[in-house]
Formats: structure tokens, sequence, C-alpha cells
């Protein structure tokens, strides 16, 4: 018997996860993030985004992401009209103007903001979780715990925003017949679309957790009023899909 590890299967016509989205501007990465995928678990737990047990379930779990079906991006431009708060406190209006109070600034006329949103398209990622090492002893069951959660959610899960809701469970399942999350990713089992567009290439990336990897991304969830993200170490996998079984999800059920 090898280590748990619960699978996750994340797809849908759009998803978003940012990596550099800050006020206006909303990017998304070509993959999930793994502060994105812990505040999916914090929605199916019922813990809201300034609570630090989001914290503490980052620090407890391990993350991997292997990119089953690569997405497109695509911009929509949101417009937003009204009196908004800045970052230093002061609420905006138009012209740029700013005022301490929303009683002053609702003197003037409303501002309108564009604010560019980026969507990854008709993607499909398997996102692998573990318990790391020193947290096992701590947190024997929590991989349990989020698969049942993510069975029967608290509040409604989508896939980086609200828009964005999944075309499959989340929760596709939890293992013991890999020693690690990355023999996961290499061998687990790839669901393909219907579509005849939507080919498997031959070689699909993967993305692991380690600290020994030579890769960073500013994706480890802080609590902080400026939503800040520390840096974590990853490394790339290429992952041979010619070894790896195809199946669809009706097949497995």
């Amino acid at each position: 018997m090898g280590e748990t590890i619960l699978l996750l299967k994340l797809e849908s016509p759009m998803q978003s996860w940012g990596t550099r989205s800050r006020w206006d501007v909303r990017d998304t990465g070509f993959e999930p993030t793994k502060s994105g995928v812990v505040g999916l678990l914090g929605c199916a737990m019922g813990i809201s985004r300034n609570d630090l047990a989001l914290e503490e379930l980052d620090k407890a779990l391990l993350f991997g992401v292997r990119i089953d079906r690569p997405g497109l991006i695509s911009t929509d431009y949101h417009t937003v009209t009204g009196y908004h708060r800045t970052a230093e406190g002061k609420i905006k209006c138009a012209e740029n103007r700013m005022f301490d109070s929303l009683s002053k600034a609702i003197e003037h006329k409303e501002a309108t903001i564009v604010s560019p949103r980026d969507y990854l398209h008709d993607a499909s990622f398997l996102v692998a979780l573990a318990v790391k090492q020193e947290r096992k002893t701590a947190n024997p069951n929590i991989l349990e715990m989020l698969a049942a959660k993510l069975k029967n959610p608290k509040w409604p899960l989508y896939l980086g925003r609200k828009s964005c809701v999944p075309t499959l469970p989340i929760f596709y399942k939890l293992v013991d017949e890999y020693q690690n999350i990355e023999e996961a990713v290499k061998k687990e089992k790839i669901l393909v679309s219907r579509s005849p567009r939507c080919e498997t290439p031959a070689v699909i990336d993967a993305w692991i957790e380690n600290d020994d990897g030579d890769q960073e991304r500013q994706d480890v969830l802080r609590i902080n009023r400026l939503r800040f993200y520390d840096f974590r170490n990853c490394k790339r996998i290429p992952v041979k899909t010619e070894d790896i079984e195809k199946v669809r999800w009706e097949d497995i059920k």
C-alpha cells in the first residue's frame, strides 16, 4: 500500500486561476494554482477567505497538478460603475477624484472602471493532494475529511471565479496505490473529452510542489489585507500519455 492521495478533476467551459491579479486586471495561469485549490477546499468546508484555517490547510498539503487538456485564454472586458474604495482607503469617483468619505464622493458623478479579466476555456486538469510528512501526526484523516466535504460542500464550488461552474464532480477518488503525488500524476488515468477536436497531446505537463524545484510560483496562500501570497518551489514533469490509460467519465462511474 502506498501513500493516501486525494485526486480532483477540474473541468469546465471556463476556468480562471489568477497568478498576478491585482485590483482591476485579473489574469489567469495555464493551470490551477495551489492557493486557488485551497480556496476551493475552503468553500467545501465553509471556511471564509479571511480565516487563518486556510493558511493551515495550505501548510498541511502537498500539491500537484497535471494538464490533461490545455485550454485557450481569452480576455473579457468588464465594466464596473460606482464609487470605488482604493487601496489607501479613499473613495474614488469620476475624473479620478478621491475623497475620504462616501458622503463627499457622492456629490460627484460615479466612476466607471474597465476591468480586463482572463478566462481559460475547455481545459481539464488532474489535481493530486497529499499530507506533508511533518503534518501527518497532527492531521491523520484530513484527506478523508476533505473528500467527504467535496461530496457534500457547504458552499457552491467553482473553478477560480463564481461564473466558472464545473462540468464534472470535483472529487475524483481517494487512492493509496501510488507512492507519492509524482507517481500519481504520471500514472493516473486520463479522462478524455467526447469532442473529436480535443485530442490528448503525446506529452503533457505536470507541476509538483517540491522544495528542491527550480521553478517558483507565487501561490502559497497567506491571509493579509492586500492578498499577497508567498512563493512556492515546484518542478515541471513531462508526462508521456501513450503509457496512460484513457477513459471517459461514464466508463468509471
